[in-house]
C-alpha cells in the first residue's frame, strides 16, 4: 500500500471510531433522557433540555434576528408590554420577544419528541415516577402521605 492509501485507511479508521463514540454517546443520553422523564414531571425535563440546547438547534437560524427578519405586529396585555419594556430599555424589545418565542418553540418541539418516544414505548409507570421523584435531591415529603 502507498503512503496515500495508508493515509485514507488512517482517517477511516479514525472515522470509524468516531462513529463509535458519537453511537455510544447518544445511548448513554438516550438512557439519561429515559430517567428523568421517569424521576420528573415531563415540562421539567423538556424545560432543561430546552435552556441546554443551542437555539439554532431546533429552530432555523434564519428566524434570529441577527439574520433576516420580519416585521409583525403583536397584541399583548399593556401590563406585559410595559413589563418587557423595562427589562430591554430602548430597542431591545424585539430581541426579547424573539428570544421568548424561540424558547417556546424549543420547548414544543421536545415535548413533541417526548410525546413520539412514549408513543412508542410507553408511558414510565407511576410507581417507577414515584420512586425516582424520591431519590431526587430537592424531593420533599407531601404531608398527605
Amino acid at each position: 500500500m502507498n503512503a496515500t492509501g495508508r493515509k485514507r485507511a488512517g482517517r477511516d479508521d479514525d472515522d470509524a471510531r468516531a462513529a463509535a463514540q458519537g453511537a455510544e454517546a447518544l445511548s448513554v443520553l438516550e438512557a439519561a433522557l429515559r430517567q428523568a422523564l421517569a424521576s420528573l414531571p415531563r415540562g421539567q425535563v423538556v424545560k432543561c433540555i430546552a435552556t441546554t440546547l443551542p437555539a439554532g438547534l431546533l429552530v432555523d437560524e434564519s428566524a434570529r434576528l441577527h439574520g433576516k427578519v420580519r416585521k409583525v405586529s403583536v397584541s399583548m396585555p399593556e401590563e406585559l408590554a410595559d413589563a418587557v419594556r423595562a427589562r430591554t430599555g430602548a430597542g431591545g424589545f424585539s430581541r426579547y420577544v424573539t428570544d421568548a418565542v424561540e424558547r417556546e418553540i424549543r420547548h414544543d418541539r421536545l415535548g413533541e419528541l417526548l410525546d413520539e418516544l412514549e408513543a412508542e414505548y410507553g408511558p414510565v409507570p407511576p410507581e417507577i415516577r414515584e420512586q425516582t421523584r424520591r431519590m431526587w435531591p430537592n424531593y420533599e415529603v407531601d404531608e398527605d402521605e
